[in-house]
């Protein structure tokens, strides 16, 4: 057994580093050259020429160079096809000097076809089979034609003991080769088997690890979306309080305060806006809703929306922009999403920019098929960035240093989301920057080019707003500081409203009065707002009052759910004074007695 071992490990056969095929050819040149030594040995004994004893040994030279090559330098196919070639060459002197057609050498073709078909590619089997045909139809006339070519046995004795000697031997080492091919064959099956075994198993792992993960994602996506609902709850009731606030007398001192309070609950805000998005990024449920969009007033609104950080204390900055004539009047865009893009670019260059300019600047480039690659660049005069700093610039929570995160504050979230959103359009983002030299944030997305319809958007002024008073206002809240808010905000613009604690008592005072409008929360107890919507519009159909959803579920499957519900409406908390009183005068009915009316009817 342990010489058995000993020549498995000479051949390589227990090498995992080895393919089957170079196991197999060291195999086949320790066999044959084995057979070339018993041959050689039988021939000594037989006393044949020594011509003959020369060409065997250069064949076992062979076999043996061969050997080492495969089992210690590397194992190509070009090899196992130059040694066959040449063991179908070597045949020609053996067949003169061993008798000829009488002698044993017309026995080795066997062990030849053999080894063919196990070496050789599949596409090369034909061709080196009919080569061996031919070298033998071609030794058989060469020796009919020059006789005195071939070196026949001394006596019969000798030539029966060669030919026996050589069958027993072709048939031991065929046999073997053929045996030691299946035993490869059958543990490279086992093997097989085994990993197929270990891959179902690790795809079970696998799958049980995807589920685990996915489940993990939606647990954490839960988790943020409950935090964000219950940290913008408390949140509603402090910036309503601070914009009821900002609408009285105040001190100079006191209206400093506000500020403070203000831009905090602002910040706390937008944080906790980021995390959500970052959430629905990586739980691929952030989807973009492209429509014709004017770019010149999406771009206006930016600014708008960008202006206030430029007149803080200790800035001394221009903030402009510049746009291409190139670029198309109508582009069909996610508005929200490349407003939210911009705006944290220019406001992330305000924040590390004292001195100088904030820019933007944006150009276009016509492109097949009625699109627009539209590049937007913001550039600013500020501290700027380290070259090495620059590639951690769009990773989560990064910034770019432990100096500027004192200083400035911030998550690190704002250019991740700005990188997911981009690449969500198709586009990519990226950065210039030195330090003490300012930077440039720019990204580039194609855009289809919209129809130039234009829109009229009908700006409803303070005067205007004054013809739908007075309406019947029903607030569904059960949230006490939330309904002393909301009271107080709906008083505060001219509307007192009637307050229930869930979505029951709200169906029950909507039998007992009739309503102009309705604001819905949605977490409430005993009824929520969304059954709570069903049932009014299961109950009264078009004539039904428009529900409004009022809630601190902020995510786009929520907004989704209260349209299902029938709710006309969506309004998040927390929510501005300017956002309430557009939605009222959007929904508030006309003083029309007919249609209030059959309101009355159908309560009746």
């Amino acid at each position: 057994m342990k010489i058995i071992n000993k020549i498995k490990h000479f051949v390589g056969f227990d090498d995992p580093s080895l393919s089957v095929e170079n196991k197999l050819f060291n195999a086949i040149c320790l066999l044959l050259a084995l057979s070339l030594l018993n041959g050689l040995i039988n021939n000594i004994l037989l006393g044949f020429p020594a011509s003959l004893m020369l060409v065997e040994i250069f064949v076992g030279g062979i076999c043996a160079v061969a050997f080492y090559k495969s089992r210690y330098v590397g194992y190509n196919e070009y090899m196992s096809v130059g040694f066959i070639t040449l063991g179908i060459l070597s045949i020609i002197p053996g067949w003169f000097f061993n008798g000829g057609i009488e002698g044993s050498t017309t026995l080795s073709g066997v062990f030849l076809v053999v080894l063919i078909i196990i070496l050789l590619n599949r596409k090369y089997h034909l061709y080196y089979i009919g080569f061996l045909m031919a070298v033998f139809i071609g030794c058989y006339y060469l020796e009919k034609r020059f006789p005195n070519w071939t070196i026949h046995s001394k006596n019969p004795g000798q030539k029966e003991a060669d030919l026996i000697s050589a069958s027993v031997s072709n048939v031991l080492f065929a046999g073997l080769l053929v045996s030691f091919l299946k035993r490869s064959h059958e543990i490279d099956k086992t093997q097989l088997i085994k990993k197929s075994e270990e891959l179902q198993s690790s795809q079970v792992a696998l799958s049980a690890a995807k589920d685990q993960a996915e489940g993990a994602t939606i647990a954490k996506s839960n988790f943020l979306a409950n935090m964000s609902h219950e940290i913008r709850t408390p949140l509603n009731g402090i910036i309503g309080a601070a914009q009821l606030l900002s609408m009285s007398e105040l001190s100079a001192e006191q209206h400093e305060l506000l500020q403070t309070l203000q831009s905090s609950s602002n910040l706390l805000i937008n944080i906790i806006s980021d995390i959500l998005d970052l959430s629905k990024i990586e739980a691929d449920k952030l989807t973009l809703h492209p429509k014709a969009t004017n770019i010149r007033n999406c771009i206006k609104t930016v600014f708008e929306i960008s202006q206030p950080g430029v007149s803080v204390p200790g800035k001394n900055i221009r903030l402009e922009y510049a746009l291409d004539s190139n670029l198309a009047e109508y582009l069909k865009i996610d508005e929200g999403r490349i407003q939210q893009i911009l705006v944290n670019l220019i406001g992330n260059a305000i924040k590390f920019t004292d001195e100088g300019y904030v820019s933007l600047h944006i150009s276009a480039v016509n492109q097949p098929d009625n699109t627009q690659l539209v590049t937007f660049s913001v550039k600013d005069t500020g501290i700027g960035i380290s070259e090495e700093a620059l590639s951690q610039l769009f990773k989560p929570f990064s910034q770019v240093n432990n100096t500027a995160l004192r200083k400035y504050g911030g998550t690190g979230l704002g250019l991740s989301i700005c990188k997911k959103l981009v690449e969500m359009m198709n586009g990519k983002i990226w950065a210039e920057s030195k330090e003490a030299e300012g930077s440039v944030f720019s990204f580039s997305v194609p855009l289809s080019v919209a129809s130039a319809k234009k829109t009229v958007k009908e700006e409803i002024t303070g005067s205007e707003a004054r013809q739908y008073t007075p309406l019947e206002i029903l607030l569904a809240e059960d949230n006490k500081m939330n309904q002393l808010i909301a009271g107080k905000t709906f008083s505060k613009i001219g509307y007192k409203i009637d307050i229930a604690d869930n979505g029951k008592i709200a169906l029950a005072m909507l039998e007992q009065k009739s309503y102009d409008l309705i604001f819905m929360d949605i977490q409430m107890p005993e009824m929520d707002g969304l059954e709570a919507a069903q049932h009014i519009i299961k109950k009264y159909g078009a004539m039904a009052p428009p529900i409004i959803a009022m809630t601190a579920n902020v995510l786009s499957e929520d907004e989704t759910k209260c349209k299902e519900a029938g709710m006309k409406d969506f309004i998040s908390k927390p929510f501005t004074i300017d956002r309430l009183e557009k939605v009222i005068h959007k929904w508030a009915p006309h003083n029309d007695s007919t249609e209030k009316n059959r309101y009355d009817l159908a309560n009746s």
